[in-house]
């Protein structure tokens, strides 16, 4: 067991290395960061970089995997070391700064500790992936932009609606058929429902739903008519 783990580990470690191209602080950015942390806790974001962090405990490896990159990538955290006057060492955490790529709002990502994935435990802002089938953690970027619709990546798509807290909104159009007893928005702030699903490229027409009550995407200026003469929200996902 104990060499599979650390076999999983080394594999880890050499994926992010040899694949890895995100794009990191400038070596002056990087050291005023890590100078000021004072222990581990839930992601910040300090100027255009993000911090997140993770309790060493007894772990051996952390780390991080985005939704920018379809989370084909794992970037290892590194560890920041405290010393007393005598050079001891008094507590120790692991960490990792992003430079997010531009025009995101916010982001999902997921770790792996000691070769298991998970969600960020000092993170308490989730949203479950309908697509992927499991709870991701997120963080966004600048909430002075409201959160929209758009397309995460290629083939996948990030619904947003907005409205009072504790209703069930539902997704239909196009690409359901017009069933919107398929896709349930995620609550993940108070009157802020979300949901990703895969779709391949293509215009879509598509509405939400809150009972039988059917709702155009505020968040969307594309709009049109369908052949039944319904106003709709428009999207295309690109190739």
């Amino acid at each position: 067991m104990k060499k599979l783990f650390f076999l999983i580990t080394a594999l880890c470690i050499i994926s992010s290395a040899l694949f890895s191209q995100q794009t990191a602080p400038d070596t002056y950015e990087y050291n005023s960061l890590v100078a000021e942390m004072d222990g581990p806790g839930a992601p910040q974001i300090k100027g255009k970089d993000i911090l997140f962090s993770a309790k060493r405990d007894k772990h051996h490896f952390v780390g991080i995997a985005f939704d920018f990159e379809q989370f084909k990538i794992i970037h290892p955290f590194s560890i920041k070391t405290m010393t007393d006057a005598d050079g001891e060492i008094t507590d120790s955490w692991f960490f990792y700064i992003l430079t997010p790529p531009v025009n995101l709002t916010s982001i999902t990502y997921r770790l792996i500790i000691d070769g298991l994935w998970t969600i960020d435990p000092l993170n308490d802002y989730t949203v479950y992936n309908t697509a992927m089938a499991i709870t991701l953690s997120k963080i966004d970027i600048d909430t002075r932009i409201p959160p929209s619709t758009y397309e995460i990546s290629k083939g996948m798509v990030h619904f947003v609606y907005k409205g009072e807290q504790g209703q069930h909104i539902r997704l239909g159009g196009t690409f359901t058929n017009w069933d919107s007893w398929i896709y349930y928005l995620t609550e993940t702030q108070p009157g802020l429902y979300e949901i990703d699903i895969p779709l391949p490229q293509g215009i879509y027409y598509y509405t939400f739903y809150n009972g039988i009550t059917s709702i155009v995407d505020q968040s969307n200026p594309m709009q049109a008519y369908t052949a039944d003469g319904r106003v709709a929200s428009v999207i295309q996902v690109q190739d």
